[in-house]
């Protein structure tokens, strides 16, 4: 009993479970990557989500940041003032002390 197989046909059949499992494969490919979009989709919805609410506290935090500035540059502001009226206070005592001591002088 000899059998005599056809090299031609011998590479019809291999291309042809070769393409069937590729088709396999490309089938669970497709599949898992409808998995992994949905995945995806559903992340980036969240994402979508936490950026909306980190912009809103983001504006929140600057207001806050914005309202702080000023009041510290009020306080700052009002400290030099009053440093300004305590070093005229001063300058106008030491004044006064000046005259007086150049009256006790003359008066000696």
């Amino acid at each position: 009993m000899n059998v005599t197989i056809d090299l031609k046909a011998l590479l019809i059949v291999v291309a042809i479970i070769a393409i069937i499992v590729l088709i396999v494969y490309l089938v669970r490919f497709f599949r898992d990557m409808s998995v992994t979009l949905k995945h995806t989709n559903k992340i980036l919805e969240d994402v979508e989500v936490i950026t909306d609410i980190a912009a809103d506290r983001s504006k929140d935090v600057d207001k806050i940041i914005s309202d702080v500035s000023e009041s510290v540059s009020d306080i700052t502001d009002a400290v030099k003032g009053k440093q300004d009226v305590i070093s005229v206070v001063s300058s106008v005592v030491k004044a006064a002390m000046a005259v007086k001591n150049s009256v006790d002088k003359s008066k000696d």
